[in-house]
């Protein structure tokens, strides 16, 4: 057992074969990936890791794991699933997601852990690599720990992401970890333990709007993306380099380029970016038929009316999805199970108001804002 101080948990314990993961290559690769990419650009605290947020996902499933009465062997397989399952991540965390013909990160991570030594180590303490992986995929009877609507994952990383950017939460973990319960391989909470849903997914929505979603850090983000595609598409290096890249490493290619790579790198590295022109809501996507697939046609028209390069332009149009944990489901004291929105008009609302803080937005040089803001809504049928 080797214990670790952390800010947020007070002590996390590892055991032995948690110990032995954390010292493998593939584990100590994520000290260098930021948690939360680019949003330290805003809140100059924002710098924990991958690294950290792993071995805190670790000790919360455990503490669910004790709550809900799993033995041993399975409370450890779950462990190390939370341990594990980051090992995925791109450089600056999400910016994978915004690269072409990059895999979802949960699907590199089942890949990491069976094609690597991680899975002779798990497999020498006697537990399968193999189960491993389909818990961090959400398709095990015990997976809703680790990938569920309300997990170790998310517990972890909304009170870790709060407590280095400032945000206040008030968020009870142990309260809502000592209220839970398995029901036919779901994790849900007992209906005492509502107010604590409450407090938890009110301050995950604050989360989203204030830090998540904030205009600045998904401009750097997308800057970011425009230099990795350009590196790829010209041959600086490849989808299999940048997968496992660090940040560090990221910026070093990207600055190795010469080419338009370079340039946005380093405007990133000097806090030059693009700025937010335009507001678009999800009401007016909608209407107006606009299509994440034809960006780069929507980029260009705008580009061309501005005299401007297509690559000073950057039409963001995220995906819409429900925000995780809205779906939480409560066992009540009759033994039914219900979603927690049902009993509670605050959680309600919030389920009801989720697509509020959704913005598609249409970024540019700032000097230009007026321009690309009256072009733009010509251009895009706003």
């Amino acid at each position: 057992m080797v214990r670790v101080r952390d800010p947020i948990h007070d002590y996390i314990d590892l055991t032995s074969l948690e110990v032995k993961l954390v010292d493998t290559p593939a584990y100590q690769r994520l000290r260098w990936v930021k948690q939360l990419g680019p949003i330290n650009l805003v809140y100059p605290g924002a710098n924990h890791t991958r690294h950290e947020h792993c071995m805190g996902t670790c000790h919360v499933v455990g503490k669910m794991a004790d709550s809900i009465g799993l033995n041993s062997h399975d409370k450890q397989l779950v462990s190390v699933a939370g341990l594990l399952h980051d090992l995925g991540h791109t450089a600056f965390s999400h910016l994978g997601d915004e690269i072409e013909g990059v895999e979802d990160h949960a699907i590199r991570t089942t890949k990491i852990i069976l094609n690597t030594e991680l899975s002779d180590i798990i497999s020498n303490e006697g537990f399968d690599p193999y189960e491993v992986t389909q818990i961090i995929l959400g398709n095990h009877k015990l997976g809703s720990l680790v990938s569920g609507d309300l997990d170790g994952d998310r517990l972890d990383y909304l009170v870790r992401d709060a407590h280095y950017t400032g945000v206040s939460t008030g968020v009870d973990m142990s309260r809502l970890i000592a209220t839970m319960s398995m029901s036919d391989s779901n994790l849900v909470i007992k209906e005492k333990g509502l107010p604590a849903i409450e407090t938890l997914l009110t301050a995950r929505s604050t989360m989203y709007s204030t830090v998540y979603f904030h205009s600045f850090a998904r401009g750097a983000e997308l800057m970011l993306a425009r230099a990795a595609n350009y590196a790829i598409s010209a041959g600086n290096f490849s989808i299999d380099d940048f997968v496992t890249f660090t940040d560090h490493k990221f910026l070093s290619e990207l600055n190795k380029t010469g080419s338009l790579s370079r340039e946005l790198c380093n405007k990133f590295e000097n806090r030059q970016i693009v700025k937010k022109a335009i507001s678009m809501t999800k009401e007016q996507v909608e209407l107006s038929g606009l299509e994440k697939s034809k960006r780069a046609e929507y980029e260009e028209y705008i580009a061309s009316k501005l005299g401007l390069d297509s690559s000073e332009i950057y039409v963001d149009i995220p995906p819409f999805s429900v925000m995780p944990g809205l779906k939480t489901k409560i066992l009540e004291s009759d033994g039914k199970i219900s979603f927690a929105h049902s009993h509670s008009r605050l959680i309600s609302s919030l389920y009801e108001a989720q697509f509020d803080h959704w913005r598609g937005a249409v970024y540019g040089p700032y000097e230009l804002k007026d321009e690309i803001m009256s072009i733009s809504k010509g251009v895009l049928g706003l």
